[in-house]
């Protein structure tokens, strides 16, 4: 019982820290997509200007239409890279992909991306950049 309590104890300090800037922060500036065509299979690679070494916490944003005037169900992700394949299942059912947040665990993040699928005069749908901005402006 001792152990029980003493484990629930230190469960509850950890879970009130709070997560400080840290110094060696680096923001993420850029998100880049894959610029292949889009087959459906192998999901959509998105890739942040971030050193590879650092992980990265994603906060993607699928969104039913163009616009991105409606609410969203976020999609949670931590990659060990820059980089994150946003997996199929979310890709094929919406035309617009945003990301929200991305950025290394204490580092802010106050970029927003969008991204929105095209088909092309080759009968190719390809991924675009449709919207880059700090948020709050």
């Amino acid at each position: 019982m001792k152990k029980f309590l003493a484990l629930a104890a230190i469960a509850l300090a950890c879970s009130e820290k709070k997560v400080d800037k840290r110094d060696d922060c680096v923001p993420v500036e850029q998100v880049a997509v894959s610029t292949d065509c889009y087959k459906g299979s192998g999901g959509l690679l998105l890739t942040a200007d971030s050193p590879s070494s650092i992980a990265l916490d994603w906060v993607i944003a699928p969104l039913k239409d163009t616009s991105g005037a409606q609410t969203y169900v976020p999609y949670y992700a931590t990659t060990t890279s820059n980089q994150l394949v946003v997996p199929d299942s979310i890709v094929r059912k919406y035309p617009k992909i945003g990301v929200m947040f991305v950025g290394a665990y204490g580092c802010p993040s106050d970029m927003y991306f969008s991204f929105v699928r095209r088909m092309g005069g080759d009968s190719c749908a390809r991924w675009y950049l449709q919207e880059r901005f700090l948020k709050g402006d």
